[in-house]
């Protein structure tokens, strides 16, 4: 057994729901890490499959560095077991792993290296390995991203630049994905950052938070993460078009909510409110992106009824409002600045 006063140097912290053919490799992974002092907390969201059982025959083998938590009720997302595994992470530094996804066997000890390095509040990957089936083994992975432009070859230590940093993430210079990134504990504490526990767009807004709080943010070329495409994980689970379109919008107005409520609360913003409004861009694009894709499968009645139903929901309708008049006005000066690019290219009054 682990002695008493051991002290992990990183908490990797695992949300889990139904995913017992897979748990085994994802702890395997942690297993062979070359860096060992680390703690693993597995949160189990109510699965109703074996992986919790699976989870309990590894105790032995982490000898007292792995444990296992419970959420009161199936939150249908990862937002509320990731806060639930902060509560009881003590490393100086965490990274959160999906319970279907795998580490390579060098991935913490080199992040934690730039980490004490740059003295770190985050260290981001920028790319990561990708299995288009559920299968691993004997796999060669392509490497992938959600970043665009280009990538670092080495660490960097990014200026503390909020303005730009915002500009950056709304030109998709950063990827949000939560498993991407080693974040020292303490930085999450003294920011008061945590998940907003929405069912989508968590990460997204997380990884908002800790850009714009961060100091010392670290870019590296490390590519440590094996992502799992599964077709029944909750990224890939067929649903029904209104549910599905339901979700999203109530995501949106939800993460609204929240995003404004932590970004009213630092001075840049109150000092920069055209930036505040750039911030909300980057989530309605995000949801827009995926609403999309079932946009055509609704009359204009049914989305006006789902739009309305959601957005009376919010807590904070003016964020909302200020958003969408915002985007209204941009968009009239957007069509007059087109016409009067015709009338002066045609010497007409008319278009």
């Amino acid at each position: 057994m682990i002695s008493k006063d051991f002290t992990p140097k990183v908490s990797v912290i695992c949300p889990m729901y139904n995913v017992e053919k897979y748990v085994g490799e994802c702890l395997d992974s942690l297993l062979i890490q070359t860096l060992q002092e680390i703690e693993v907390i597995v949160v189990d969201d109510c699965s109703t499959d074996n992986s919790a059982e699976v989870v309990k025959s590894y105790f032995e083998k982490f000898a007292g560095r792995l444990r296992l938590e419970q959420s009161e009720q199936n939150s249908g997302g990862c937002a509320v077991p990731r806060n639930i595994g902060l509560k009881f992470a003590s490393g100086k530094y965490v990274l959160f792993l999906d319970t279907d996804d795998v580490l390579v066997n060098d991935a913490l000890e080199k992040l934690y290296k730039v980490a004490e390095d740059f003295q770190a509040d985050v260290v981001h990957c920028e790319k990561f390995y990708k299995s288009d089936i559920p299968e691993l083994k004997g796999r060669i992975f392509q490497v992938a991203s959600y970043q665009q432009g280009e990538f670092v070859t080495e660490p960097v230590l990014e200026a503390h630049d909020i303005a730009k940093k915002i500009t950056d993430f709304h030109n998709l210079r950063y990827i949000w994905s939560a498993w991407t990134k080693l974040i020292r504990r303490e930085f999450l504490t003294e920011n008061q950052i945590k998940f907003p526990e929405i069912l989508h767009i968590e990460d997204f807004i997380f990884a908002i938070y800790c850009l714009l709080c961060a100091e010392r943010y670290v870019r590296v070329p490390n590519i440590i993460n094996i992502y799992r495409y599964r077709p029944g994980s909750i990224a890939h689970t067929a649903v029904n078009i209104v549910d599905y379109a339901t979700n999203w919008i109530r995501a949106m107005v939800d993460g609204f909510d929240s995003l404004d409520a932590f970004l009213s609360r630092l001075e840049f913003f109150q000092k920069n409110p055209d930036l505040k409004i750039l911030t909300f861009d980057c989530l309605s694009q995000d949801v827009f992106a995926h609403l999309t894709q079932v946009y055509k499968k609704f009359s204009a009645g049914q989305l006006d009824e789902l739009l309305r139903a959601e957005f009376a929901k919010s807590k904070n309708s003016a964020a909302l409002t200020s958003f969408f008049f915002s985007m209204s006005i941009l968009h009239s000066m957007q069509i007059g600045s087109y016409i009067l690019e015709k009338q002066q290219a045609t010497g007409s009054d008319k278009v």
